[in-house]
């Protein structure tokens, strides 16, 4: 297979700890890099090992050695590099959030109208690799479930260590697009589209976000101006309802759950390697009266894994011409809840969902 030769533009914490993905010989290599710092990208660019780094990231753009870029710079800047990496020819795996609104997603769709051979998808699609994602999103596509009613949500992470500090723009919606809502929101989301198929339509959404708790004065979170909480309830076309919620776990241990329920049975499992349940469960009645449980073999997530699949998964679309797991539908789709969730949570009223 002929590799597929990328370009790294942002040599920031995430970049680094991608940096593997093209080292391990399966046919994502690294060619260059680039960042203001240049301190940061000679030190990225050793571990990828890259060849040549760069100050701007045109110049990168520009490199006819470059067939894709990841991009892993702050949010705010990601409009403008995707569309100009689409205007260069490069193929894109973007960092999450993809853009901060469904407008910014309207735009790239736009600008890759103009070169549909090209692939492009964001990392909010990590968590799609594990069996267990697979076997529930299999089930649910064959109607092993019936008709799938409700689906339960749920993600308590721990909080933020003591004196944990963020970069600035983590604290500034306009460069952010939002805290707890737009880090880990686009993984929730991409993850049930992912599972649930044809069945993730969002139509209504009424939702809130919350401030992270200050603690004590001895520990203060390390973002106070961006939502720490957020609980939302989704109504699908078809009926289907969602509810999602996620928040840091100030006054108590970590939980995470999901919970899919459907006229004939229903599943719990993971979504990411922490919980309970790392296995698939299936609930469904055996006979009258007992309801029997039952265990899937599949592998459950798992760090290694899952944090280095959107690349992986980009180099396997090109090379085979297919879609990546993650597509710019979906991030229409989702950067549509995403806006609907804010101005719900600031008029306190449902927000219906254009397409």
């Amino acid at each position: 297979m002929k590799n597929v030769r990328y370009g790294i533009i942002g040599a920031g914490v995430i970049a680094n700890l991608m940096a593997r993905v093209f080292t391990e010989s399966r046919g994502s290599v690294a060619v260059a890099v680039s960042d203001v710092n240049l301190e940061a990208a000679n030190k990225l660019a050793a571990a990828a090992g890259a060849k040549k780094v760069y100050a701007d990231y045109r110049q990168l753009l520009a490199d006819p050695a470059v067939d894709a870029v990841y991009i892993a710079t702050p949010p705010f800047l990601h409009r403008s590099m995707i569309i100009e990496a689409l205007q260069a020819g490069k193929h894109v795996c973007c960092e999450k959030p993809f853009l901060l609104t469904q407008a910014e997603v309207r735009e790239v769709i736009a600008a890759h109208e103009a070169a549909p051979q090209l692939k492009v998808t964001c990392c909010s699609s990590r968590y799609h690799d594990s069996g267990t994602a697979r076997r529930a999103r299999d089930m649910i596509a064959k109607g092993e479930l019936g008709t799938v009613y409700r689906v339960h949500f749920e993600q308590v992470t721990l909080a933020s260590k003591p004196g944990t500090v963020l970069p600035p723009w983590r604290n500034d919606p306009a460069k952010n697009g939002g805290g707890i809502s737009f880090d880990w929101g686009p993984y929730d989301l991409d993850w049930l589209s992912f599972i649930l198929g044809d069945l993730f339509r969002p139509r209504v959404v009424f939702g809130t976000l919350g401030n992270y708790f200050p603690l004590t004065p001895e520990r203060v979170p390390p973002c106070l101006g961006v939502d720490g909480r957020l609980a939302a309830e989704i109504i699908c076309d078809g009926g289907l309802t969602l509810h999602w919620e996620r928040r840091a776990a100030e006054h108590g241990p970590d939980r995470h759950n999901v919970e899919v329920r459907g006229s004939k049975a229903g599943i719990d499992l993971c979504f990411l390697a922490m919980g309970a349940k790392q296995s698939l469960h299936r609930y469904a009645y055996a006979g009258a009266a007992d309801l029997a449980e039952t265990k899937s073999t599949d592998t459950p997530p798992d760090w290694d894994n899952t944090l280095v699949f959107s690349i992986r998964d980009l180099t396997a679309a090109i090379t085979e011409n297919r879609e990546p797991s993650n597509t710019l539908a979906d991030n229409l789709r989702i950067h549509g809840l995403l806006d609907a969730l804010l101005k719900s949570a600031r008029t306190q009223e449902a927000v219906r969902i254009t397409d």
